[in-house]
């Protein structure tokens, strides 16, 4: 089974794979786009591309688990237009503090500013999707926003 991760941000959307056992996460690539309503169809072209046979969102929830209004609205929608372009399975899995210890691994690529900050969000992807199976392999999946088991 292979997993998308995706770290969504208003211009940078970080894009992660899991290996075909679901087991590992790695980070794949980051996509820029100029208007949001097309981020969905982006990341739909390539869970196609890589064969995904589901995605994982990071969702924005404070530190105390409460939800920040905004990011994660925008989130949310982000998510429901990408399982309709995709007809996958979307699950939500919470992004906390993942950009910052994406932001903390040591680099040895040197690309500059922009390939730093373009590793930065598919890092963040990474985390959050290695803590989706984690949690799946546990067993302990805690929903998210959602009573089906955090998918939307």
């Amino acid at each position: 089974m292979r997993v998308l991760g995706v770290d969504f941000g208003p211009r940078q959307i970080g894009l992660a794979l899991s290996d075909e056992t679901g087991f590992l996460a790695r980070p794949l690539r980051s996509l820029t786009v100029e208007r949001i309503r097309e981020a969905p169809e982006a990341v739909a072209a390539v869970a196609r591309e890589e064969e995904a046979d589901a995605i994982v969102v990071g969702m924005p929830v404070g530190l105390e688990g409460e939800e920040h209004r905004p990011e994660s609205h925008r989130v949310l929608r982000f998510a429901k237009a990408l399982r309709a372009a995709t007809g996958l399975t979307v699950h939500l899995e919470d992004e906390s503090l993942s950009s910052r210890e994406a932001r903390e691994m040591p680099s040895v690529s040197r690309r500059g500013a922009r390939g730093a900050a373009e590793r930065e969000h598919s890092r963040a992807a990474a985390i959050v999707l290695q803590r989706w199976l984690d949690g799946r392999a546990g067993g302990k999946r805690a929903p998210l926003h959602e009573p089906e088991g955090g998918e939307v």
